[in-house]
């Protein structure tokens, strides 16, 4: 047996004799394969450390490329998880991860009264955020079947001297989401996705007065975050041990260069009578 390293590759005869007896095929050592081979190998190996995010349930497989699928990784803020932090102020466990979810600049759009929303950038909701809920939250922020958004139709022109009725928008939903801001405190508003544009928001009743006190302007830089507590699952079901309870969804904003205030300071409101956040959280 040759022991000169490399690689082969086969050679058949032009016309394979079909009787007993018939010739072999020949390996031949070829240098430039084998060069190739090793070159191929290199770059199998450098990618096999790539992270790859797992599928969803029930969702078809589609070849895209790591780097638009890969969850965004960032350094945790601090004030999550010492004894006197968020999560255990919150009554949540306190290795509880913490996921980030996207950056985005506030556009004006977020600030303005007659939009009443805070758009998430969608990329970022799809890859990072949708993974952590639960089938019913997905279907209640109808981030179930995330498709393209519907084309819209033209507009027919006007009939001059005719009437026409203004469309209603249709009603919206949501998930109910406990939002929490340095200044703002806690705030229960609502996340859905728009099927018309394709858009996820925030917003909800309270929504102008919660991103009034949070003090942003047009510009700035916001870190979203997003935690949530989840049951145990033990052979398909809901296991809850002494202690142990399902959260809503937070989703946490920090303006970049910001720290987290002291947990006592936030406030929860839901519209109504202000109450602390340990009285929000799960018992």
């Amino acid at each position: 047996m040759c022991s000169v390293a490399g690689t082969s590759h086969i050679v058949h005869p032009r016309a394979a004799p079909g009787y007993a007896g018939s010739k072999r095929t020949l390996a031949v050592y070829d240098p430039a394969a084998a060069a190739e081979h090793r070159a191929a190998a290199s770059k199998l190996s450098a990618d096999a450390g790539a992270l790859v995010p797992s599928r969803v349930d029930g969702e078809p497989i589609k070849a895209v490329p790591l780097n638009a699928t890969a969850p965004k990784v960032r350094a945790e803020p601090p004030g999550i998880r010492a004894p006197d932090d968020l999560l255990p102020y919150l009554r949540l466990c306190i290795n509880l991860p913490v996921y980030f979810v996207d950056e985005k600049t506030v556009t004006a759009t977020d600030v303005d009264p007659q939009q009443n929303r805070f758009r998430l950038p969608i990329d970022g909701v799809i890859r990072n955020l949708r993974p952590i809920l639960s089938h019913l939250d997905r279907q209640a922020a109808n981030l179930l079947h995330v498709e393209a958004p519907r084309p819209r139709l033209p507009k027919l022109p006007k009939v001059p001297g005719e009437k026409t009725k203004k469309r209603r928008g249709k009603e919206h939903g949501g998930l109910p989401v406990l939002v929490i801001e340095r200044y703002a405190g806690i705030r229960e508003l609502q996340l859905t996705r728009w099927e018309s544009s394709g858009v996820c928001v925030i917003k909800g009743e309270g929504y102008m007065d919660f991103i009034n006190n949070c003090g942003f302007s047009v510009g700035d830089v916001v870190e979203i975050w997003a935690f949530k507590q989840k049951a145990l699952r033990l052979f398909g079901m809901d296991i809850y041990q002494e202690g142990y309870q399902e959260s809503p969804l937070y989703i946490l904003f920090i303006k970049k260069g910001q720290l987290l205030p002291p947990p006592r300071a936030l406030v929860v409101s839901d519209g109504g009578e202000e109450e602390t956040a340990q009285d929000h959280a799960p018992c």
